[in-house]
């Protein structure tokens, strides 16, 4: 993890600010109540995340849905009693004009902002331009822009000029539940069919089943060892909302005439997906374009060896294989190999890190976001 640049190093001052007894800094994250942001916030130092409010009833905290996020307009801004602003991700909705003025009446407020480069490309999005106008808004603007590699780091210089902090991806997993998944596979005897599973989802605009079917079925019929699977969720197999679907259920039905084994089901709660992905000896990642990925992360706190292809920068997180994603899909070849040597890798041990190692990485990243949370506002007071 690279340290915190000059530029937002704390100073005295900061940490007075960060350690003044009974004195808590607010911040109107984006979003407040996922997973990450909750994880990252450095509640130990001293401060604390806003609650999302709802985006259409006033005055009213969200429940589920947060988005759009009402923090990303100006009204709120001025209205609103907070330190300093994080951005991390949920933005597709705002208007230009209106993330615009908001950065523009949080400037005129004293209110820094902090921006976290989690998708330089949006997973969620077929269409690029709009993020890439945002995310170029939200960059340029920001008092200080973290991310979460080190390529990314490189491609936020090449692109904007900005020197990026880079905060690995902490655990998703919580801690309790990772310890019982790697103590049940140190215990359980080997698999004698190793399973090897791709999970699409609802089929979002970053995930390529017709790309990636080709080379599962050659999987399946070249390692016939191995239990090859796929899921998908009920709702996308039983009415895909467009031809893309569509095409994508038709590939999923001819796969299974290959050996490949298709599972449908209902989206996952939390703890129905940790049991998931720790019965996977291997998770092939689907991706066709994106930049970083929690699921793998989750994985690997589940013990869970990974196979990912070389887009954006997966291969940062250290996944235990890479394979090559071409202009017409994965290749078969890079598949196959990729899956073999994950496998063997996992004779010399889970990968991953365990849930000691997991905790002692976030306290780390959580005392980065205070050292940056801190020399921001230390900046801010003296002017």
């Amino acid at each position: 993890m690279t340290s915190v640049p000059l530029a937002v190093q704390p100073d005295a001052g900061a940490r007075v600010l960060v350690d003044q007894p009974g004195r808590v800094r607010t911040v109107a994250v984006v979003p407040g109540g996922h997973a990450y942001s909750r994880t990252v916030m450095p509640v130990e130092a001293g401060f604390a995340a806003l609650p999302d409010p709802h985006p259409d009833l006033e005055g009213e905290v969200a429940g589920a849905r947060w988005w759009p996020p009402r923090m990303l307009t100006p009204e709120w801004v001025a209205r609103s009693d907070f330190d300093l602003m994080h951005v991390h991700f949920g933005v597709e909705q705002v208007p230009l004009s209106t993330l615009d003025q908001t950065i523009r009446t949080l400037r005129e407020t004293g209110r820094p902002l902090v921006q976290t480069v989690h998708d330089l490309e949006n997973p969620h999005l077929h269409d690029q331009a709009g993020h890439e106008e945002r995310l170029s808004v939200l960059v340029e603007a920001a008092d200080a822009v973290l991310t979460l590699t080190p390529g990314a780091a490189a491609e936020i210089e090449r692109r904007w000029h900005r020197t990026a902090i880079v905060v690995p991806h902490p655990h998703l997993v919580p801690l309790s539940s990772m310890r019982a998944a790697r103590d049940a596979r140190m215990a359980a005897a080997p698999a004698r069919r190793p399973v090897v599973g791709t999970t699409l989802k609802d089929l979002r605009a970053g995930t390529d089943a017709v790309g990636l079917l080709p080379a599962l079925r050659h999987l399946a019929r070249e390692m016939p060892e191995a239990d090859v699977c796929v899921w998908v969720h009920e709702r996308t197999w039983d009415a895909p909302p467009d031809d893309r679907a569509r095409q994508a259920c038709r590939a999923l039905a001819e796969a299974t005439a290959d050996g490949v084994r298709l599972v449908v089901h209902q989206p996952m709660n939390d703890d129905t997906l940790w049991s998931h992905l720790a019965s996977l000896d291997v998770a092939v990642l689907p991706y066709r374009h994106g930049t970083h990925s929690g699921w793998l992360e989750a994985c690997h706190d589940l013990g869970t060896s990974v196979v990912a292809p070389d887009v954006g920068h997966l291969v940062d997180q250290r996944p235990e294989g890479v394979y090559r994603w071409r202009l017409d899909g994965a290749d078969e070849a890079s598949l196959l190999g990729a899956v073999e040597g994950a496998l063997r890798l996992r004779a010399a041990g889970l990968p991953g890190a365990d849930a000691d190692a997991r905790a002692r990485q976030v306290t780390e990243v959580r005392a980065v976001h205070a050292q940056v949370y801190a020399a921001l506002l230390a900046r801010g007071s003296a002017g």
